[in-house]
């Protein structure tokens, strides 16, 4: 349980922990307080939109909302891009309504939810929302993963949660899959929250190491080798042209060094030419 922070305490908190946001026109004073009060908050709700349309497009619906479902529908928007977008502080329609059991759960930091097979329960004053902006019928980009990573983090870190305080809004509402990873199906999110752990245990000034490059791979191939691949006619079964090919073939690196050793022929040749000794 726990008073929301102000605008000034998360913008705070999305520096601490690194996360790359963009401050949305009259985020701090969109919200649905009017109807009912903002807090006391117990969780952080991970949601996907549903749709795959234009960053804009989706901007704009997440202010707005919908006839029957007024804006905003969420805090934060996360991009395709991984930037966290604040859409609006206070009480957004998000949660709606799901099972108290869930909620209980919920306060106490359980390690494992219960089954929600009941909406009997306000969410939308006890929780953070964000929605990842795509369908859920697919993976949301690895952008938008360590965006929800590093948002998850910023938030228990301020509140003193731990990752149990994370939840889907399928595990919330009965009939919801979000967020998902293709259609119907809801992320694990027990191993997201392990995730949250992972990353909130190495604390805000981690910085991840580059990432090592893969030998296999075209791009991690000495320059010398570049001809070869763009020509390479060695192609996989089921590819098109051999640029698309994921890795080298051995046949190209020893046709390359047959090639090579064949110029190297034909040059010493001519260099025994000229000095008549051939």
């Amino acid at each position: 349980m726990a008073t929301p922070m102000t605008t000034t305490q998360i913008v705070a908190q999305l520096k601490k922990w690194g996360v790359n946001f963009k401050e949305e026109p009259d985020w701090e004073t969109r919200n649905r307080n009017h109807v009912k009060a903002w807090g006391p908050v117990h969780g952080f709700m991970w949601h996907h939109t549903g749709s795959d349309s234009s960053t804009a497009n989706q901007l704009s619906l997440l202010k707005k909302g919908y006839a029957t479902l007024p804006g905003p529908l969420c805090n934060f928007g996360i991009a395709t891009t991984g930037v966290c977008h604040l859409v609006g502080w206070g009480r957004a329609n998000h949660a709606g309504l799901g099972d108290d059991d869930v909620l209980n759960a919920l306060i106490a930091e359980d390690v494992k939810f219960p089954v929600d097979n009941e909406a009997n329960t306000d969410g939308n004053s006890r929780m953070y929302g964000a929605e990842f902006m795509y369908s859920g019928s697919h993976h949301m980009t690895e952008a938008q993963f360590i965006t929800g990573i590093l948002l998850s983090c910023a938030i228990i870190d301020f509140h003193g949660w731990n990752e149990n305080s994370i939840i889907g809004h399928g595990q919330w509402q009965p009939g919801k899959w979000d967020p998902g990873y293709k259609s119907g199906t809801m992320m694990d999110m027990e191993a997201v929250q392990k995730d949250i752990a992972t990353r909130y245990a190495k604390g805000p000034k981690y910085v991840a190491p580059p990432p090592v490059a893969d030998a296999n791979k075209p791009e991690a191939k000495p320059k010398v080798y570049k001809d070869v691949w763009n020509t390479d006619s060695m192609r996989k079964p089921g590819t098109h042209p051999s640029t698309t090919n994921t890795y080298w073939e051995p046949e190209s690196i020893l046709r390359y060094a047959a090639e090579q050793a064949a110029e190297a022929n034909r040059k010493a040749d001519l260099i025994m030419k000229h000095l008549g000794l051939s």
